[in-house]
């Protein structure tokens, strides 16, 4: 994920009542940054805008929800993926998620505040990967530095005994 701030969301929903919905629940909890597509050929024009976060239905028209990620996936591994789907089962839920998807929602009267959560569990991952690729970095240039006051300390020593 880019923009751990305003992350841009994509929503892909058939439903237009679900659609209105969803995106209503989404701007009441100010994630404003969001893109609308009918399906998933139409999003998949769209990636050049970089979304942080693809929201998408297992069972859609034309292509299935699984069908979208893994084509995404091979070229944007970037973008995290959230199923909300009118199917209840644990085992698509189970194997979708072991194929990199962050969540998989259930569509029912609780799915827009499900949803909420998800997208902030995604954002609140992003940081902390960040941070660890940031200590990280500060880590090894740590002791880049060391290795290089350490060779100066010696090479000094050597020049001045000489």
């Amino acid at each position: 994920m880019q923009k751990t701030k305003n992350p841009l969301i994509f929503i892909i929903e058939e439903s237009t009542i679900y659609k209105d919905l969803i995106l209503g629940y989404l701007n009441s909890k100010k994630f404003n940054n969001i893109k609308i597509f009918k399906t998933g050929e139409e999003s998949l024009s769209q990636l050049h805008l970089k979304p942080d976060i693809i929201i998408l239905d297992y069972s859609s028209e034309g292509m299935s929800g699984l069908e979208i990620m893994r084509k995404v996936k091979l070229t944007h591994p970037e973008i995290d993926f959230i199923f909300l789907s009118g199917q209840n089962d644990v085992e698509v839920a189970i194997s979708i998620m072991k194929l990199g998807a962050a969540d998989y929602v259930v569509k029912n009267d609780k799915a827009p505040a499900r949803l909420v959560k998800a997208i902030e569990q995604v954002i609140l991952e992003s940081k902390k990967e960040k941070m660890n690729k940031g200590f990280t970095i500060g880590v090894f240039g740590f002791f880049v530095l060391l290795l290089l006051l350490i060779t100066g300390i010696i090479f000094i020593t050597l020049f001045f005994n000489l």
